[in-house]
């Protein structure tokens, strides 16, 4: 059973305390921002800008933090990043201008790029090939359980102590975080190093057929995404639905993926990639364009199920397929290229949700649907095309590349 396992992990135990409360205090106020936004006189085109500024400087900074971690270490670059976003949040009582939620929303990402490579690599960095799928779907149970919780919490709170006051208390939260992971994360993962020049990995062998199909999955498969964080509040609002509803959306996806995220880990760790790829990836864009064609808010709040499910599978088999092929000497840096894909297909959301949006709230979903199923094809076209559907070892540290990364 994952969760007896993850429990006697040191490492992973203590990683499962700090994405729970990641999670609920990045769902306390995430479906408010577009809101808040708005209220302050702020345009729905600049709307698009914002979220978009929160994922551009995910696109440019994760590659180059992904390195990083792999140069100094896991922990240093998990705790900034953290403590980073803690004061951007803060920024936002006091923001009253589109420029001003760019540039904090921007802060944003470059925390986020700062942690969320080191926090990948250090799951890797900790786990057998065979524990990854579990490892992954597990924690990632742990955060959808702080999303269950914090959008709904967040919705309640919201109209009690109001928007700047739930944005403090999801900031002190953070800023508590950034400090539990100096103290008690202190050493873990693999130690920073600065490779020799007979150890270095080429560039090249981050764009071999195996992970450009990971890469490709990861731009295609947050298009939702960039939705949720430009116009998904929006969306739901103007269906009709008060601020619990929209945050009671989030919290439904939360509850699927809770419920099935063990299961996804356990057939991620069977190896057989292909085929729960296409069938996890295929199900999110059903879901994704039946969002696009569904006026109602029970029937949204349903589809958020829906899509939790599907994605209890697709997600945990992805990052276990990517740190199965990825070379531990460079995991830092392939789990950097691998959130900058994710980060490109959200910001190219984000912003076409916006302008797609004002010709029919219900086309963004539409297109990115059609969208994701196109390129979930495409890429378990490469997976078998490189005859690596499957799970094999990854390469031991100081080894030579395999003849795969050379096609």
């Amino acid at each position: 059973m994952s969760m007896p396992w993850i429990f006697r992990h040191p490492i992973l135990r203590l990683l499962l305390v700090l994405v729970v409360l990641w999670g609920l205090a990045f769902g306390l106020t995430m479906p408010f921002l577009t809101l808040t936004a708005r209220d302050r006189g702020v345009s729905l085109g600049a709307i698009g800008l914002i979220a978009a500024s929160y994922l551009l400087t995910q696109i440019a900074l994760q590659f180059p933090f992904g390195a990083l971690s792999d140069r100094v270490g896991r922990i240093g670059p998990l705790a900034a990043g953290i403590a980073l976003f803690a004061a951007a949040t803060v920024g936002f009582t006091r923001a009253d201008s589109a420029p001003a939620f760019v540039l904090l929303r921007a802060a944003q990402g470059v925390a986020f790029a700062l942690a969320f490579p080191s926090y990948r690599a250090l799951i890797a960095d900790v786990t057998a090939p065979d524990q990854r799928g579990r490892a992954y779907a597990t924690l990632s149970m742990a955060y959808s359980g702080g999303m269950l919780l914090g959008p709904a919490i967040g919705g309640l709170l919201v109209n009690v102590v109001g928007r700047n006051d739930l944005f403090l208390t999801t900031a002190a939260m953070e800023a508590a975080l950034a400090i539990g992971v100096l103290v008690f994360l202190r050493g873990a993962g693999r130690p920073g190093q600065r490779p020799a020049t007979a150890d270095r990995v080429p560039l090249a062998a981050l764009f071999v057929r195996p992970l450009i199909a990971a890469f490709l999955l990861a731009f295609a498969g947050h298009l939702q995404y960039g939705f949720f964080e430009s116009i998904w509040g929006l969306y739901v609002a103007d269906r009709g639905g008060s601020d619990f509803a929209i945050g009671l959306s989030f919290s439904t996806f939360a509850v699927a993926n809770l419920a099935l995220a063990p299961l996804g880990g356990r057939l991620a760790d069977r190896g057989d990639y292909a085929r729960w790829l296409l069938v996890g990836f295929l199900g999110l864009a059903a879901v994704m364009t039946g969002y696009g064609l569904v006026p109602w808010v029970p029937a949204i709040l349903a589809l958020g199920l829906v899509e939790g499910a599907v994605a209890a599978i697709a997600f945990p088999t992805l990052d276990a397929y990517l740190a199965a092929k990825a070379d531990p000497r460079v995991q830092g840096r392939t789990q950097g290229m691998f959130s900058s894909s994710m980060m490109v297909g959200a910001a190219s959301s984000a912003l076409g949700g916006s302008a797609l949006y004002k010709v029919a709230p219900g086309l963004p979903f539409i297109v990115g649907g059609a969208a994701l199923a196109a390129v979930t094809i495409v890429a378990i076209g490469l997976i078998r095309g490189s005859g690596q559907e499957s799970r094999s070892a990854p390469v031991p540290a100081g080894a030579p590349l395999p003849a795969s990364a050379t096609a």
